[in-house]
Parts: C-alpha cells; structure tokens; sequence
C-alpha cells in the first residue's frame, strides 16, 4: 500500500499521518492492520478529543478484543464511574470500506522510476500523443466563424434529436 492509500484508508490526511505517527513514536508499515490501529486512533483524537497518547492507548486496548464483539468499553476507571464505549463492529466495517475505496481509487503501487515527459516537448505534441486529433482542430481553425457558429448548431440541433425524451 502506498502512502497516499494509506492515508485515505485511516480516513487522514498524509501530513497527519506523518505526524502522528512521528509523535508516537511508532513505525507503521502500510498495512491493512496498521491503518486499523491509526484510523481508531484519529477518531479518539480527532473526533473524541483525546491526546493522541491517550488515544494511541485506548485503540491498542479497544483492537485487543474480538472483531466479533459489537460494543467494548476501553479506559474504564477502577470505580467503573467513566469509560469510552465503541461501537467495534460498526468501527471495522468502516475500516473495511475505507480500505476497500484507498486500494480501488489510491491506484496501484508503481515499479521503477517514474517516467517523465522530456521538457522540449511543445503542448501540440502532449495533445496528440494524448489522442487528441490535431488535424481536426485545424481544420475548424480555417472554417470563418459563421461557418464555425452553422457547425456548432447543426451539432447541437444532432444531439437533441438522439437524447430520449423524458415524461
């Protein structure tokens, strides 16, 4: 998993995860059950309001449990008068989805060097090697703008008569 994915599988921007993870102290690597941990860590920070050792603490507290309990109490006090309830099933089927869009959109994870366009490539040359047809846009470039302006009607006049009609 590249860095990008992981962040948008812990549902964090990259400089927070970098961050963090720099003020805990902790090397990560970009796995699925590192992106649990930090993610669980986010929420307790971010959304709870925890300090980020706190909350560090409370989600290696809180993932110790079974993935099959639904609601655990972490950071409970001795006279049980205090504690953090998480919803864990709800907490893991987020995560799974988070994971499951980072690895889908966050793209696959490239070998080698990147390739990079030579600099004295002129934008025409990018446009056609893009598959853009140059000619065309030529060719409408010596059409008198009337023609142009006929042109863009009867395209427009085409493409009402194929949209289907709603009711």
């Amino acid at each position: 998993m590249t860095r990008s994915q992981f962040a948008l599988a812990v549902l964090a921007d990259e400089k927070w995860v970098e961050n963090a993870t720099r003020l805990l102290n902790r090397r990560l690597k970009y796995s699925a059950a590192d992106a649990r941990w930090l993610g669980l860590v986010r929420v307790l920070n971010q959304e709870v309001g925890l300090t980020l050792v706190r909350a560090a603490q409370l989600a290696d507290e809180a993932l110790r449990h079974q993935m099959t309990e639904r609601f655990v109490v972490v950071g409970r006090r001795e006279d049980e008068s205090a504690g953090v309830s998480i919803d864990l099933a709800r907490f893991h089927s987020t995560r799974a989805t988070a994971l499951s869009a980072a690895l889908d959109m966050g793209g696959a994870r490239r070998r080698g060097r990147r390739r990079t366009m030579p600099a004295k490539i002129s934008a025409l040359e990018r446009a056609a090697r893009y598959g853009i047809d140059i000619d065309l846009l030529r060719e409408g470039l010596q059409l008198s703008p009337r023609k142009r302006l006929e042109q863009l009607d009867e395209n427009a006049a085409f493409i009402r008569a194929i949209r289907p009609v709603r009711s």
